[in-house]
Formats: C-alpha cells, structure tokens, sequence
C-alpha cells in the first residue's frame, strides 16, 4: 500500500479557518518527506512543518527533525491557520512529487526580464513575454503594473498597468513598455514590472526586471593643462618704526583706549590647541579654520586669547589633528606658520589675537611646575622666543597683545630671586616692547600672595605695592582667571548666601586696580557647563562686574563714553574638560544658553586699519602673490578635479610660500587660479624658479600637469657699506690666566627663520683655567643683524660685526657658558655665519 495524504478543516470563522493535512506511511513508511499545493489562502501560522519555499500561490513543506520518519501504517500530522475562506481548497496536492488528488494543479504564470537600446529620442520598446507552463481549460487572467528601478517613469519610460487575458489553449503573451530615448551618457537603468492577482492559476515568477541600455558614447574627456607664471619679488615693506601706530591699543587710566583715545573693550574667546601636541588650534579635524573664526566673527567676539607653547617655535613636528580637505592651505606648514595663518585671516575678517604663552612644552594646561620657563626652556629662551614674535608680528594690527604667560600660580610676586614673576614680567615686557611697542603687555597673576590663595593667575593683590613697571608707557594690562564652585569647590562659595560676598572678592583679588583707575584689566578666563548651580549665581555676579556693576547693586557704576573690564570667555573648543566650550560636541553647533551671559558684553571694534604708517600692516615683508592658470581644453559635463602642489627649484622655503590643495572645475568651468605667496626681499641675486606640479586629474586626461613660477629679481648689487666708527672705543679684555688648551669656545645656531628674516643664537663656554674677565668676539656674516640682546656690536665692516660682552655677562667662570641672541634679515644655512673668537 503506497503512502497517503489527506486534508481536513476542522475549525473555521470569518476571515480564517484551521486546515489539516495527515500522512499515512505505506507499506515501506516514509524517511522523510516533501508536500506540495497551490493554494488561494495565505498560511500565517504552521506546526508540524516548514515552510521550504512559497513563490506565487504554490507551498513546498516538509518535516522537522522529529517527524522525519513515518513507520508503515503509522502517521504525521501537519496543521496551520491561514487568512481567507476554508472553501478555497488547495490544488494538486502531492506527497514526495506523488499526486494525492484533491483537483488538478492550475497552470503556472511566469515572467521574463526584457532589455531594449534607448535610442536618441522618440520611444521603443521593452517587451516582456509572459507565459502559462500548460495550457488551461478555461481563460487565465493576471493583473500587471510598472515600477521605477534606477528608472524613473516620465523621465525614462512611460508608466503601464493593465490586465492580461490567456483565452483557453493560450500559453503566451506579452506587455509592451515604451522607453524614452535621449542623448545622455549614462549607466543602463532599470524598471520591474510586476504580475499580481492571478485568476484560473498560480504564480510562479511575478516580477521581471526592464534594462534601458545607454547607447550614447561618452565624448572624450578634457585635457589638464597648467602655464608658466613670473613675477618681480618685490621688496620687503618697511614696519611699523617706533610709536604708536594707527589702530593699536593704548591704555588710559583703566581704559584701554585705540589710537584717536576712545575706550575701547576686548570681548573675547579662548580658541586652545597650540599649545598642544597637535601644534594647531583643536577643531581642524571637523572643520576649516576660516569657517571657524567667521562664526566666531558672526557670534559677536572681537578677539581670540590664541595659546601656544615655547615647544611649538623650536619643533620640526608636522602639524596633526587637522583635516586638510577642510584646511587645503594648512598642509605643508610648521606650527608657526599655521598661526600665522590664524592671525593673517583674523585680520581679513576684524577679529583680534592675543598671543598666550601657555605652556613651555607642549600638552595640556599650563606648565606643571606652575612657571615660566622649565628644563629646555630657560627664561632667557622665553624672553628671547618673545622678542622673535612681536617681531614677527610687528605692525600687524590684528595681533593687540603679548599675555606673557598662563597662570604663573608657583612664582612670587615681588621679593626677588628667580620666581619672582613681578620682575620676570617686566624682563620679558621690556624685550617684547623693544621689538615692538605697539603690542599691550598682559600680566597675569599668581595662585597665592602673603597667605591669600586664589584662582592660578588671579591673584593680583601684590600689584598694589609692586606695580610692574615698563619701558614703554601705556602698554600694561593685568589679567585674572576667575572660576565658579563646579571647577574647585573654593572656600568661600562654601557660605550660605556667597554670591553677596562676591563683588568685594573680586575687588580684593583683581578688580581693585579697575575700580581705582591703576590700570586695566583683562578676565582672560572664566567659563562654566552652566550644571551647578552655585555656578550661576557666580555668573551672573561676574557678568555684572563686567559690565561695570562694580557692587552688583544692580545700577552701572562706570562714567558714559567708559567701558567696563575686558575678558575672553574659556572656551570656544567643547573639548575642555572643565567648562565644555561655545560650541557644542559636535564643533558647529552654539550653545545659546552660554552666549545669553555674554551678548550683553560684546563689544564692536569696527574694522582693522593700516598696521604702519606706511600702510603695510604685514608681520613679515608683505608678500606678493604670483598667479598659475590651470585650464581644462573642453568645458565637462561634471566635476573635474585635480591635486596640485608647489615644488622647489633653485628657488627654497624663503622665497616663497609652499602649498598644495584641489582645484574642482565645476561643469562648464574651463579656467582656475591657484595663488602662491612670494617673499620680497633686497638681495640682489639670480632670478629663481619653482613649479606648481598638477596631479590625479579626475574626469580630465593628464596634459601639461607642471607650471614654472619664476621670481624676478629686482635688486642691484649695493656698493660695499663704509667700516662704521665703534660705539665706543673697543674695550680691551684684561689679561686672563694662563689657560691650558682650550679656552674660549664658541658656537652658533639659527633657531628660527621666517621669510625674510631669522633669529640666532651664540654660546661661549669657558673651556680655559680660571675666569674669563670680559670678551670680545667676530661673527662673519652678509647679513643685516637688526636687534641683539645680552650684547653689544662694537663695530660692523662689510664681513661682518665685532660684539662684545654685555655689562652684567663679561665674566666667564671655569666651564661655564653665556649666550646672547640677535634677529637679521635674510635667510641663510649655518655655513653663511663665521665666528671667529
């Protein structure tokens, strides 16, 4: 007896019934076992089996693993619940491919994919057959319907749907679709079209994909080509000279004060990342950094206080942390020039800088031994590094101030010795005014003085009895760093109702020297998360001193035309542990609830004049700027990009500004411009040359990919300087001991060079017995030494200068070493300077 299979519905309702099939295992029972139907309901629920596969109406089941087996005469039972009515009975039951009756299988309906050449205009078609795999009794009827693919009906094709009939005996029929033909050079595109709602049969392949072919050739695509360009070098503009220049600030009793006298205050934001690891401002990994100082501009701030660390002047680490697909001009750049960049575009828009130093080397937070200079970085090297600066920056009116240092909190002030900060400020003040007296000099103050302890920098208490004193009047400005109780739980918020007492701890500690008209102030940080809210409370107190409340009675306590105390907000970088930043994590979004506290204490500076009374305004020798033209042959029909970068040739690192980037010729575009800046200067030599060199073109063939930038010089040959008389007669050394071999030794480094200028250093160690009392040495070199500090040039021929010691560093004990520094112009290898003891 052969195996059977018989279906039951043995429970039934509106909408759904229970159906029921049983095996009965034959003679030889059943190792497993495979039902097949075709059904009008759909299965939503099934036990006893698994569904193998469901395609149109047709059901394939089989067993699970424990009722494999079906012993003879013995039986397995499969049961499901399905949607629709229990008198549709399922069609051409079969058990392991053995007809079990229950009707006659209906014909299958299938579809096949189709493809068609669009053509260049007017329609074709794409025709798709449908088929019956047997013919049936009685007509079959499917509905059919188009749907975008790739295509899109209207632009592409023209939508269809309908219905098809097969008469009796049919076992083919076919649905045409018109295709839009065009000329555009494309990837084929695709439609489906699918069959649904089948009548007299069942589906077995309801959906058919349409291909609309591209028959259009591409034209060929545009050659790159970049020219040749030339241009005089120019010469350097002259700075800014001594005295006050149009457009830098002054000081005026506890104003500061622009140069027609008015008050004037800085309102500003701490943008920290120089002063890193990174040697770049932090951000440069989300966004373009003149993307970032515009919203800066556009939210109100007229300054950035910009940290950086001694480490950042003297490293040969490349910048990291910066996404040069958003800062294309960055890209080849020391730190130092990365802040040049800061500060040349702050002076585009009207932002100011203040340069912070705000560590020695580099990292987070201010130095850890809570000084100004450490091991590596002496304060002669501070000094010195600061001198190098404002003249770097001399005459360049975007840059309004030298904050000597961050948050000295382990120096003294006052009482002498090595840590008295009080004395250091004035050192390093007088050496930045000497190269530049425009620049204000911003003291900070100290974390405790005779007992009192306070924020690190902000206590300024020992300014009342020991004033910093510099050699250039109007140019000094005290700053404080003020915190609320969620950076340090300070004593003195610990008391119910702190915030009355917070008006005369301000005073106390800084706000003295502004109400009493000593000397202005700048809060250069204060921030908060805005979490505590112990916090608030000293916000809204510190904001209101700002504002020129100065008891926080609610009344404005300064005369008209005045304006209240300066101040950077900490921070604008959301990574700052402590107080989070304007922006938040996200580094483009503002958070408003912050810039409620300080909109009311902005403050407008208006656009940044001529730096000098020449109008050069420039930190370095202007530069000019030669211009390369990359072309495309044939304008494209879509982007066009191609990298580029400039190469030396007899031409160097001093001659002019290296740069690399993307050009992006827009559709249409045939023609781009790629700016180089060009160092002036009044050295009469050869013309040189450079290249721009083009590479990976995208969407363009490679042509002419190099452009040779040549600089033409202008300079005639000077007549040889007249031997200058010494200042004073030359001093001869006093006899020294007798020496065993050795004695004086000396050498000589270039620490750092810009375009057009550098900074050195000479070191003379004692090798010799016994002190060396007084010195005098020749340093043979064709440039120009324009300042010098720890000595004195006693005279200067056309080889070079004769320099002697300075009065405090003449003597020289047994191994040990003085060193002085001077700046010149020009840029040369160590080889160029010859020092002859």
């Amino acid at each position: 007896m052969a195996s059977t299979l018989t279906y039951s519905v043995p429970n039934q309702w509106s909408g759904g019934f229970i159906g029921n099939l049983l095996l009965q295992g034959g003679e030889g029972g059943l190792d497993g076992w495979t039902v097949t139907f075709d059904s009008g309901f759909e299965i939503t629920n099934l036990w006893g089996a698994e569904i193998v596969s469901h395609v149109g109406t047709r059901y394939v089941l089989r067993n699970l693993s424990w009722n494999a087996a079906v012993p003879a005469g013995g039986t397995a039972s499969i049961g499901f619940q399905a949607s629709g009515s229990a008198a549709v009975q399922p069609q051409g039951l079969s058990l392991n491919g053995a007809p079990m009756g229950g009707g006659e299988a209906m014909p299958a309906i299938s579809i096949a994919d189709a493809a068609v050449a669009e053509g260049d205009g007017g329609t074709r078609e794409l025709v798709f057959t449908v088929t019956l795999d047997r013919a049936a009794t009685q007509a079959v009827t499917v509905d059919y319907a188009t749907g975008n693919g790739t295509a899109t009906a209207g632009a592409d094709y023209t939508a269809s749907q309908g219905r098809l009939t097969f008469a009796a005996g049919e076992t083919s029929k076919t649905i045409r679709v018109a295709v839009l033909g065009d000329r555009a050079v494309e990837a084929d595109e695709t439609l489906l079209l699918r069959l649904s709602g089948p009548s007299g049969a069942t589906l077995a392949d309801a959906e058919a994909t349409g291909t609309i072919r591209n028959d259009d050739a591409a034209p060929p695509p545009p050659r790159n080509d970049i020219g040749d360009a030339s241009l005089a070098e120019g010469d350097p503009a002259s700075g800014s000279g001594g005295g006050e220049a149009s457009g830098f600030l002054s000081t005026r009793g506890n104003q500061i004060v622009d140069a027609d006298g008015n008050a004037v205050k800085l309102a500003g934001v701490n943008w920290f990342g120089l002063e890193s690891a990174n040697f770049a401002p932090h951000g440069l990994w989300a966004r373009g950094y003149r993307e970032m100082m515009d919203q800066m501009k556009a939210e109100g701030f007229n300054t950035i206080r910009l940290p950086f660390s001694s480490e950042l002047l003297h490293t040969a680490a490349v910048p990291n942390g910066i996404d040069f697909s958003k800062n294309a001009d960055l890209q080849g750049l020391t730190g130092l020039q990365v802040m040049d960049r800061i500060i040349g575009y702050a002076g585009e828009i009207g932002l100011r800088i203040i340069l912070d130093h705000h560590r020695s080397s580099a990292g987070a937070g201010t130095s850890g031994n809570g000084l100004w200079y450490e091991a590596g970085y002496s304060e002669a090297q501070w000094i010195a590094d600061w001198k190098m600066l404002a003249a770097r920056y001399a005459g360049e009116a975007a840059v309004v101030g030298a904050d000597l240092h961050n948050e000295p909190h382990a120096g003294n002030w006052g009482g002498g010795g090595a840590n008295d900060w009080a004395a250091a400020a004035e050192r390093a003040g007088n050496a930045v005014l000497s190269a530049n007296p425009d620049w204000l000099i911003i003291v900070e103050g100290v974390g405790s003085h005779q007992g009192d302890n306070y924020w690190w920098g902000g206590n300024l208490m020992g300014a009342r009895n020991r004033p910093v004193q510099l050699s250039v009047a109007d140019k000094l400005v005290y700053s404080a760093h003020d915190y609320p109780n969620s950076i340090y739980a300070q004593p003195w918020f610990q008391q119910p109702g702190f915030e009355a007492g917070l008006a005369a701890k301000f005073d106390q500690m800084w706000g003295y020297l502004y109400r009493e008209n000593i000397a202005p102030v700048l809060l250069g940080e204060f921030g908060t998360r805005l979490q505590d809210p112990k916090d608030l409370l000293w916000l809204e107190a510190i904001t209101g001193y700002l504002s020129g409340d100065l008891d926080l009675d609610g009344d404005i306590d300064i005369a008209a035309g005045e304006q209240g105390v300066s101040w950077t907000w900490w921070s604008w970088n959301p990574n700052s542990g402590d107080t989070g930043g304007i922006l938040a994590d996200d580094w483009h979004t503002v958070i408003e609830s912050k810039m409620q506290w300080l909109e009311p204490l902005q403050f407008d500076l208006g656009d940044i004049p001529n730096g000098g009374p020449d109008g050069g305004g420039g930190a370095q020798p202007a530069a000019r700027t030669m211009l390369f033209t990359a072309t495309l042959s044939a304008a494209a029909t879509e982007a066009v990009l191609v990298d580029w970068a400039t190469a030396p040739g007899t031409a160097g690192a001093g001659d002019f500004t290296a740069a690399s980037g993307t050009l992006r010729f827009e559709p249409g575009e045939t023609s781009k411009t790629i700016a180089i800046a060009i160092a002036p200067d009044r050295l009469a030599e050869a013309d040189e040359t450079f290249s721009v060199v083009l590479s990976s073109p995208r969407g363009a063939t490679a042509g002419d990919m190099s452009g040779t930038g040549t600089i033409l010089d202008d300079d005639a040959e000077p007549p040889p300087p007249p031997l200058e008389p010494p200042v004073e007669p030359p001093v001869e050394p006093p006899v020294e001991p007798p020496r065993e071999e050795g004695g004086l030794e000396g050498s000589v480094s270039v620490v750092n060079a810009w375009g057009g200028g550098f900074q050195a250093s000479v070191a003379l160690t004692n090798e010799g017995r016994g002190a060396v009392q007084g010195w005098q040495l020749r340093l043979d070199t064709p440039y120009e030494i324009t300042q010098i500090w720890n000595a004195e040039i006693v005279a200067r021929d056309a080889a070079g200068y004769v320099i002697r010691n300075a009065a405090w560093n003449g003597g020289i004990a047994e191994d040990a070493t003085v060193s002085f520094g001077f700046l010149g112009n020009g840029v040369g290898a160590l080889a160029s300077l010859d020092l002859v003891l």
